[in-house]
Parts: C-alpha cells; structure tokens; sequence
C-alpha cells in the first residue's frame, strides 16, 4: 500500500481502510501522543508564556517554537561552581 502512494497510484479504498496506526502503551493518553512527536519539546522552557499561548495547542507551531530555540545562540554555563553560586547570589 505505502508503495502505491509513494508512486502516486491509486489504493483501493476498502483495502486502505484496514490498515491503522496502532497506538500503545504511553501513546494511548492524547496528551502524550500529541507532545511526544515534538522533538526538543524541553527547549520550550527558553521560550515566553505568550508565544506558547499563542500556538493555540497546535504541534506544528510547537516545533516551530523548539526550532527556533534550538537555532539560537545560547549562554554558555558559568566556568565554575564557585563562580555559578557567585551569580546566583547577585
């Protein structure tokens, strides 16, 4: 079947119909599903509640956001754990 679309021909509808993506274990919960296909989804931390909020729920615009991040210059960490509670303290 998947070669027939890759080909551009025509699939027998009744035949189409008995194929599915089965969706198991942590996939079942929606949720899950949905956020889980997000690649880098922890990077949306760099990112404004505004700008989140504005994406509506959508995964697309989701990964948009991630890839953006992800595409950025980001602060290199403090050269030192001294030096790290030094700015924590500032």
């Amino acid at each position: 079947m998947l070669n027939r679309i890759a080909e551009g021909r025509e699939v027998d509808q009744n035949f189409a119909n008995k194929f599915r993506i089965k969706r198991m274990g942590k996939d079942r919960n929606d949720v899950f599903w949905q956020l889980g296909k997000i690649h880098g989804l922890e990077n949306l931390a760099f990112v404004s509640d505004d700008e989140i909020e504005a994406c509506q729920g959508n995964p697309q615009k989701l990964q948009q956001l991630v890839d953006r991040v992800n595409d950025s210059a980001k602060p290199l960490p403090p050269a030192t754990f001294d030096k790290l509670i030094e700015e924590l303290h500032n």
